[in-house]
């Protein structure tokens, strides 16, 4: 069933987005009568639709989900080129994150301007509501914003804070050495040259716990979707 982020009024009737209203009527060319699932402040809801035009949902009744990860994981990954960030954005919100956060680092060849920054973090948002919506989350996750590697926000730190590290690939005990339940987890991916040793010597002064992904050195992307699915095993199994 197609779900939706919208707010539910004191009537119980949904307040959609203009694209929602689009996509609702133009793309699935719903009737009157048919049915969508509606999330509002983590909470889902059956609806139905009352009238196409103009279009009126109003909500049957209240429905049970239980599909977020317990702990809240905040993901930092390091600017990348071309739309990788794109895949990651998604992927990420699929895999259950809370929160991401987007880093720049000495290798980092890719850096915002201001008005291009905010353009792409809008771009951002829009293709991690959809990636709920799909996904079936009932949240969509926190977009930080961007920050240099040596001044990073407080919102970014977790109880346990790691950081991706191809000069310990070999080493796959390290792989988020003591991560446990009930813990939040923050994991930063680095760029394509990866980090400096003078920034993996900050990092490491600021709590990070360094670790291993395997034995491959893997792309960016690849590393933030993999290290995110060994998280979210590690944590729901």
């Amino acid at each position: 069933m197609q779900r939706y982020f919208a707010k539910v009024n004191e009537q119980k009737y949904i307040q959609l987005s203009a694209d929602d209203k689009h996509h609702i009527v133009n793309v699935m060319r719903m009737k009157k009568g048919d049915e969508i699932e509606v999330v509002d402040n983590q909470k889902l809801f059956l609806c139905r639709l009352e009238n196409i035009s103009p279009l009126i949902v109003h909500v049957v009744r209240e429905l049970k989900s239980d599909v977020e990860i317990k702990e809240d994981i905040t993901l930092l990954f390091a600017l990348t080129k071309g739309d990788k960030i794109d895949l990651v954005m998604q992927k990420a919100t699929e895999l259950g994150v809370k929160r991401i956060a987007l880093i720049e680092s000495e290798r980092t060849i890719v850096r915002y301007e201001d008005k291009k920054e905010e353009k792409k973090l809008e771009r951002f948002k829009k293709i991690m509501k959809e990636a709920s919506e799909q996904s079936h989350r009932l949240l969509v996750p926190e977009l930080l914003g961007v920050f240099p590697i040596k001044n990073l926000p407080p919102a970014v730190f977790s109880d346990l804070n790691y950081v991706a590290y191809e000069k310990d690939a070999q080493n796959v005990n390290l792989m988020f050495e003591g991560i446990k339940k009930g813990k939040s987890i923050s994991i930063l991916i680095g760029p394509e040259g990866g980090f400096s040793e003078n920034e993996i010597d900050y990092l490491t002064e600021r709590g990070f716990i360094r670790t291993s992904l395997g034995k491959r050195i893997l792309r960016a992307e690849t590393a933030a979707i993999y290290a995110l699915s060994v998280i979210g095993y590690l944590l729901e199994k």
